[in-house]
């Protein structure tokens, strides 16, 4: 469309137009010739051919400068530079084609340089499309047909770039079914292959991909005079633009919720990594806090031993020398050997019960279990414990307490010999530090609920004496390795507890004490009754 501006000279204007189509296929006057006032004439045209572009190109550079900006924010994904480029370039041909608008804007441009910059830009708007569907969908495209797609259409530019309009023209049949088979590919088996695979937007690409199809055959009729209608490629790109900015704006979207849903677990991944922290760096320190205790232990341990042993072994050593002199009679002579064997028993006593407290701590000790009804295992205890201690010039009291028919038919899983080494053990101190040699000596059992489960019954053994008792604070200690009572009127290894603890344990029970100085002490523990 041209707009012609004439003023007569005379009443009478002859009107002579002379056509040639030796530079330009489209050479001649294709439309109605409208003559009228300059006024109406150019309401007219800008009504009609102006405002219509003027809205299409304002959109297609409106989006092209907004993924422009969005890029240079980002300069990570280029797929929003190929969709700028695409827009940018299809405002410009638009621009190109409004004769009007181009004129008005540069009146003194070139036929020839237009009719270059309106093909090139068919092509660069192909290009830029062409690498904008490989970008988004990369998976989809195949890479060969891309890379010749690619080519192809560099040719296609280079040859409206540099041939004479004249010759690029009569080739417009050629360059519209170029750029129909490229597109058919990216529209109709890449579509096809996202709607088969699913991927994000693929329906409405297929949609739009078809549509434009559909209005590049259209023009196609347009431009060569079959048809008389209006452009419909610039509507079906600006719907392709909106379809793939919709498309890229939802994976923005979906990228953005992806990196706040991040940045929350994040969030609670560092407040578990420092609770973690902070529970390994407890546990390091209770570590390292065993291990000091350990440690100490340890040293307690051998210097407990080298004292036990030691004196023991200064006696012995005292008491060769003394038996070596010849001055000691037979009578003297067999009280020193009396001394020395007494010495020599304590310390094969006290190996023995360090060998055993060992093999129990570190479980190597193999138990013997058995079922033993309590009621019979009572009658055991009393009767054997009761001659044990009348033979030592004390009695013994046993109470079997029995409150329920069930608890006679009471079950525990023991190994008879270490429960019987505990008895003894308890039943020997309580013997040797009672105040009043005349005292009995009481050993009790019930069977009862559990204490820390009542779901659970179990059997309840204790021995009282009345002897010095042990002070409140000697309690927590007594039962670890090589304590002793500090009252200096018994000795002893300071094992027998510990060892007892340890098989107490095994049986899945729990021993303790309790005392009062000057009345006596009570020792217990529990075995659970088998279910």
């Amino acid at each position: 469309m041209n707009l012609i501006n004439i003023i007569p000279k005379t009443g009478q204007l002859d009107i002579i137009v002379q056509v040639s189509n030796y530079s330009f296929r489209e050479s001649g006057i294709f439309g109605d010739v409208q003559i009228g006032q300059p006024y109406q004439m150019m309401k007219h045209v800008f009504n009609r051919y102006v405002v219509q572009d003027l809205l299409l190109i304002g959109v297609f550079v409106v989006i092209g400068l907004y993924h422009v900006m969005i890029y240079l924010l980002n300069r990570r994904d280029s797929e929003l530079l190929w969709l700028a480029g695409f827009c940018l370039t299809v405002a410009l041909r638009a621009l190109l084609l409004n004769k009007f608008l181009v004129y008005s804007i540069v009146p003194e441009v070139s036929w020839t340089l237009l009719m270059h910059m309106q093909y090139s830009m068919k092509f660069i708007a192909l290009l830029t499309y062409i690498q904008l569907i490989r970008t988004i969908y990369r998976h989809d495209v195949d890479d060969v047909v891309h890379k010749i797609s690619v080519v192809v259409s560099l040719i296609a530019l280079l040859y409206v770039a540099i041939v004479p309009p004249r010759m690029f023209t009569l080739s417009f049949n050629i360059q519209t079914v170029i750029m129909v088979v490229i597109l058919g590919y990216y529209f109709l088996v890449v579509g096809y292959l996202l709607l088969v695979r699913k991927r994000e937007g693929a329906r409405l690409n297929l949609v739009s991909m078809l549509f434009i199809i559909v209005a590049i055959i259209h023009d196609f009729y347009l431009y060569t005079n079959k048809i008389q209608s209006v452009q419909m490629v610039p509507y079906a790109i600006l719907m392709t633009l909106l379809v793939q900015a919709i498309i890229i704006s939802y994976r923005y979207t979906r990228f953005q919720q992806r990196n706040v849903q991040l940045a929350h677990d994040l969030q609670d991944v560092n407040r578990n990594l420092e609770a973690k922290v902070t529970e390994r760096t407890d546990a390091l320190n209770e570590s390292n806090a065993q291990l000091v205790a350990l440690t100490q232990q340890r040293s307690r341990l051998m210097a407990n031993i080298a004292h036990d042993m030691g004196s023991p072994l200064t006696g012995v050593k005292l008491s060769l020398h003394i038996l070596t002199e010849d001055s000691l009679n037979p009578h003297e002579k067999q009280d020193v050997f009396s001394v020395l064997m007494t010495r020599i028993d304590y310390v094969k006593n006290l190996v023995d019960d360090l060998f055993r407290l060992a093999k129990l701590e570190s479980r190597q000790l193999e138990f013997a279990w058995e079922h033993v009804v309590v009621a019979e295992l009572n009658a055991e205890l009393s009767a054997y414990f009761g001659q044990l201690v009348y033979a030592q010039g004390r009695s013994l009291i046993s109470e079997h307490l029995v409150p329920h028919t069930f608890h006679a038919d009471a079950i525990v899983c023991i190994d008879r010999q270490q429960l019987y080494r505990v008895l003894q053990n308890l039943i020997d101190n309580a013997m040797k530090y009672s105040a009043d040699p005349q005292a009995p000596i009481i050993l009790r059992s019930v069977v009862r609920q559990s204490i820390t489960d009542v779901t659970h019954y179990e059997w309840y053994v204790a021995v009282v004496d009345h002897g010095i008792g042990i002070a409140q604070e000697h309690l927590p200690l007594i039962f670890e390795r090589f304590y002793t009572r500090s009252n200096g009127l018994v000795g002893g290894s300071g094992l027998g507890l510990a060892i007892c603890k340890e098989i107490v344990e095994r049986h899945g029970g729990v021993i303790g004490a309790q005392s009062t100085i000057g009345e006596g002490s009570t020792f217990f523990f529990t075995v659970p009754i088998a279910e």
